[in-house]
């Protein structure tokens, strides 16, 4: 079979990795980071599957429709967010 990637979503911002909420997120959200990582295919995996992250929470509300490229995607703003980090997004890349 095919090598999957797959782990907590955390992207590099302003010095720091931070998380992504997963408010409104889903595959076609998934689809988009993990064709920035230079996988085709992809599915969005809830929280249990890796745990929480520790920094900061730096994206929320993404809807990445239409778009090929993550830093195109609409959110609420950097590090402007309702979550916790029991709500952080993973993220199988394959």
């Amino acid at each position: 079979g095919s090598k999957r990637d797959r782990g907590r979503l955390e992207i590099w911002h302003d010095g720091e990795w931070g998380t992504v909420c997963d408010d409104s997120f889903s595959d076609a959200e998934a689809s988009v980071f993990c064709r920035s990582m230079g996988k085709p295919y992809a599915h969005a995996e809830a929280i249990s599957a890796f745990g929480g992250g520790s920094g900061g929470i730096h994206l929320d509300n993404v809807n990445c429709d239409g778009v090929q490229d993550w830093r195109s995607c609409s959110h609420d703003g950097w590090g402007i967010h309702n979550c916790g980090h029991s709500e952080d997004v993973g993220l199988n890349c394959h």
